[in-house]
């Protein structure tokens, strides 16, 4: 088991718009990353697998350094998957596509991965280690305001602690990931 840190906002705690997109649609979609991925020597699709049924509709995709109207395009400028993509973009988000198995429909919408991945995802003793070290409970789903961590962060003795519990080394990119948030008094770190 694992628990993946991230940042959150009161917009994940909405619901989030959802595109359907046809099986033409998914491969000209997953072509244009590819080529895009070439071009600007970015990976904008994860995981690529091409020759994996279950990968080819299970995935993510960085949006964001791409032009709106140029992935508008791939989807025949349809109305649904314009309004996920640009929200993507404006929460510097992935998209996420995902076949249901029951009905067999692909349907795309914004991920809680952040776009430049960010996330912190530990094995589950490194990050109830990590909680302990940060002076928090080890539960495996909690949340703490962004201000209450970054203070957390910036206090000498929590950062010996860590140390001393040997996970100093994730409090660096526990900042990297902070430094991504939006600061609003909605932001906050979740873990699950």
């Amino acid at each position: 088991m694992s628990i993946t840190f991230r940042i959150a906002i009161a917009a994940d705690d909405q619901s989030r718009p959802i595109a359907t997109l046809n099986a033409r649609q998914l491969a000209a979609f997953r072509a244009f990353l590819r080529e895009e991925s070439v071009r600007s020597a970015t990976v904008l699709l994860d995981p690529d697998a091409a020759e994996d049924a279950f990968l080819s509709y299970h995935f993510e995709a960085r949006v964001c350094p791409l032009a709106l109207a140029s992935i508008a395009r791939v989807f025949d400028f349809q109305t649904d998957a314009i309004t996920v993509i640009e929200e993507a973009q404006f929460r510097s988000r992935r998209v996420s596509v995902y076949r249901i198995e029951e009905t067999g429909k692909i349907n795309m919408r914004v991920a809680l991965t952040s776009d430049l991945g960010l996330e912190l995802d530990l094995a589950s003793g490194n990050a109830y280690a990590l909680l302990e070290g940060l002076g928090l409970r080890p539960d495996s789903v909690g949340e703490i305001p962004i201000d209450t961590m970054r203070a957390r962060l910036a206090n000498p003795a929590v950062r010996r602690r860590a140390g001393e519990l040997g996970v100093a080394a994730y409090l660096d990119r526990l900042d990297q990931l902070l430094a991504s948030a939006h600061a609003d008094d909605t932001s906050r770190l979740e873990w699950a």
